[in-house]
């Protein structure tokens, strides 16, 4: 089984540090093979990170930005065709770090996999409007988001981390570019609602719904909500999703004390991001 790994990295240099950390992440503490990770650096990218990047033994690649250039640039990373030479691909933000690669529990996969929002953005009653304006049908049951019992779509996931087979993946960046397109012209419930700022992840969204794809809700250890605190109790994530939740240094800092497997995470990503400095 072959898996590749995306994510697309902005010009910003706090973007550009994000990349860098979950790059050597991915290599160093999931043991992934540099072959197989994909660094889409948006055009204007200096020669200086480009090389750096590839010097790990990743591909890099530019891709141009794409529809209001802002909040949709993951989106043209699905233009790779050399992403779908595996059997799976994932997709990643950049202020993700990989503490442990979670492969084996992957094999025959045959649903897209994602964990579902934390919080309703946008509220139900917004993706409901979207749907309507665009004649589709909601072919997927709610499902309770991730920090309290409000209910959203099923597959209305953290744009984090998608998991997508390949029998998957030309429907995917096909359907995905053109809802988001769709959405930056005809998404007036977003914009009314302040939400614009998730076409990507609504448009993702809606190409599921529109095909009836095979889905599952993941745990949040895939793509752990760092800023949210869950208790003492939880289990030992995969990835950690720091947002902005960092020091000057892009140590991970908290405003509530971890405990038990999330102290240990933090530790660890913390140490490792100081390694690799």
């Amino acid at each position: 089984m072959k898996i590749n790994y995306s994510c697309v990295v902005d010009t910003h240099e706090r973007f550009k540090e994000q990349g860098w950390i979950w790059l050597n992440s991915l290599i160093k503490l999931g043991g992934i093979n540099p072959a197989n990770i994909w660094v889409n650096c948006v055009s204007g990218m200096d020669a200086g990170y480009i090389k750096k990047c590839a010097d790990t033994g990743a591909n890099v690649e530019l891709i141009e930005p794409f529809g209001d250039r802002k909040y949709c640039n993951k989106v043209p990373q699905m233009a790779n065709n050399k992403l779908k030479d595996s059997d799976i691909i994932i997709l990643m933000d950049t202020d993700m770090l990989m503490l442990e690669s979670f492969e084996s529990g992957l094999a025959g996969l045959n649903y897209i996999g994602g964990k579902i929002v934390d919080l309703a953005n946008p509220p139900i009653e917004v993706i409901d409007a979207v749907f309507a304006v665009a004649g589709l049908q909601k072919t997927h049951p709610d499902n309770l988001i991730e920090c309290d019992s409000v209910l959203t779509y099923g597959a209305n996931f953290n744009g984090g981390l998608y998991i997508i087979p390949r029998k998957y993946y030309d429907i995917i960046e096909a359907g995905w570019q053109k809802w988001a397109l769709w959405l930056l012209e005809n998404g007036k419930p977003m914009y009314d609602a302040g939400k614009e700022t998730h076409i990507d992840q609504i448009s993702f969204c809606m190409t599921v719904h529109e095909h009836r794809l095979d889905i599952k809700h993941l745990e949040r250890a895939y793509n752990y909500p760092l800023p949210y605190d869950f208790g003492a109790e939880e289990r030992a994530p995969y990835v950690l999703h720091y947002h902005d939740k960092v020091d000057e240094n892009l140590l991970l800092s908290l405003n509530y004390e971890p405990a038990g497997n999330i102290k240990k995470a933090v530790d660890k990503a913390n140490n490792f991001i100081l390694s690799i400095k």
